[in-house]
């Protein structure tokens, strides 16, 4: 018993630990380059060692978690597999690609190339005056030996399953746009996007053409790369109301935005799926719109675009819909309101019972703790019939060697109350124990396991910090995932726009 206890509270210590050690580091990036080194490097050894005792102690979990895994992952797959054909059928007007590019060794290639890589899954429909395409793929090669493919199924669908999004526009040359990492550093610290930056690299289709490096203005290539086959359409495409938009807009934060003949793009790492296929659409469709029309009409010879694009209705609720359900849509919309990337179905499904998983194992013993440290608990006299002096080592082996814990001292009691014997169990200062038959004055917890402790000891405000270290990161996950704040960086960017 004692085993499963230690394993998840050395998990989750360690990963609090090693995000102290991460936000230390970023805030010595603006003092010292040294001390930044320090802190990052005890972050990864935190993570390391966090790591490998997770794996060296896990066979103490029943065999029968492990066995359940593979059908879990399984079940997941084929509900994923079910409703992605259910929502595509439902909006898909093409059984064939009419524009845009397909996968190839990391290139976005023609739909006419000889030999374009198999998508995994394909759909095309018209949303509000455009043509819409979106293809998911895999990024593992599909010319391999049979038996190499079934053996690394998993593994692929696990790791290598990326989805684009494109935008049918009028013929124009290539142009490629990517956020850059650390880009607001060293005045904001933005981990979680900068994840997502890279794990979007891993899946991104470039032009197959020769592109190149293009530089506006020194804020916007701080934030942004630029490629581009021609730097006349660069320098005519990126204009202030563009880089505006690029800028201060979450999605393109974290997505690469690719131009190339009849298509606008933005890939994203994971399968095709109906949020993501409308969520990045009304992006691409956003930046449509902001393109000068001059553009459209020098570089396609196309006037009639520009009157399509600035027709189209990008607001959330008429380009989503009420997709995502009565819950799911309207915390999107107030995500999108307060510049928060949207939660999927499952994301949204993870996050809260996570969250209410954390804040189950903490909120009784905090309860009970802060009933105890504020006299509010019920105190009783105890009969001792029992009395144990603790220090019963429990170890597990661990990479580092053994790590152990010790007992602490306990009495077992009686008491009466409400005409009823109840038994209780108390921790005790060891050098305070009482003898078997005496009675003592005990504190019973008033909520679930009614845990008893010694009045006056410390072991209340041990066991209270214990639960906060559960239920504080609980009530933190469900305020950000539904009630989340305008980060810092927008908040003081909206007040200057405000005062001009």
């Amino acid at each position: 018993m004692a085993v499963e206890l230690i394993v998840p509270g050395y998990l989750f210590g360690g990963s609090a630990l090693a995000l102290v050690l991460l936000w230390i580091a970023a805030w010595a990036e603006r003092r010292s380059a040294v001390l930044a080194a320090v802190f990052h490097t005890l972050c990864g050894i935190t993570v390391s060692f966090m790591a490998l005792y997770w794996f060296s102690a896990s066979a103490a979990v029943p065999a029968l978690a492990w066995y359940g895994v593979p059908a879990v992952v399984a079940a997941l797959f084929a509900w994923r597999g079910w409703h992605q054909q259910r929502w595509v059928k439902r909006v898909d007007s093409a059984s064939e690609p009419s524009f845009g590019f397909l996968a190839r060794h990391g290139l976005a290639v023609p739909r006419d190339h000889p030999d374009p890589w198999p998508s995994r899954a394909t759909v095309e429909f018209t949303h509000h005056g455009h043509r819409l395409l979106g293809i998911e793929y895999s990024t593992e090669s599909p010319y391999r030996d049979e038996n190499f493919r079934r053996k690394s199924k998993l593994a692929e669908a696990l790791s290598s399953i990326y989805s684009v999004v494109e935008l049918r526009i009028p013929n124009v040359p290539a142009l490629t746009i990517a956020p850059k990492t650390k880009a607001f550093a060293p005045d904001h610290f933005t981990p979680l996007e900068d994840m997502r930056i890279t794990r979007n690299q891993f899946g991104w289709l470039r032009p197959d053409t020769t592109l190149h490096e293009f530089e506006t203005d020194p804020g916007f290539d701080r934030r942004f790369s630029v490629y581009t086959s021609d730097p006349e359409f660069a320098r005519e495409m990126l204009t202030g109301e563009v880089r505006e938009l690029l800028l201060n807009d979450r999605f393109f934060r974290v997505h690469q935005v690719a131009f190339r003949e009849d298509a606008i793009w933005t890939t994203d790492t994971g399968g095709l799926t109906e949020d993501r296929m409308f969520d990045n659409s009304r992006k691409l469709a956003m930046l449509a719109a902001a393109v000068p029309s001059a553009i459209w009409e020098k570089w396609a010879n196309d006037r009639q675009f520009r009157s399509v694009a600035t027709s189209a209705d990008t607001g959330y609720d008429a380009w989503i819909g009420k997709r995502g359900g009565f819950i799911r849509t309207p915390l999107n919309r107030r995500r999108d309101a307060r510049d928060r990337q949207p939660v999927t179905s499952i994301s949204l499904t993870a996050r809260t019972l996570i969250a209410l998983a954390m804040i189950t194992i903490g909120v009784a013993p905090a309860g009970n703790s802060l009933a105890v440290l504020t006299r509010l608990a019920p105190q009783v006299q105890a009969t001792v019939s029992r009395v144990s002096e603790g220090g019963t080592r429990h170890c597990v082996t661990t990479s580092g060697g053994m790590s152990c814990t010790e007992d602490r001292a306990e009495i077992d009691g009686t008491y009466e109350q409400d005409g009823s014997i109840h038994e209780i169990t108390a921790d005790w200062t060891k050098n305070e124990l009482p003898a078997p038959g005496t009675v003592v004055e005990v504190a019973v917890g008033p909520f679930w396991g009614h845990p008893g402790y010694q009045i006056g000891s410390v072991f209340a405000a041990v066991d209270l910090l214990g639960a906060l270290i559960w239920l504080f990161p609980g009530l933190l996950l469900l305020k950000r995932t539904y009630l989340p704040s305008v980060p810092r960086r927008v908040k003081k960017r909206r007040e200057a726009l405000a005062e001009v």
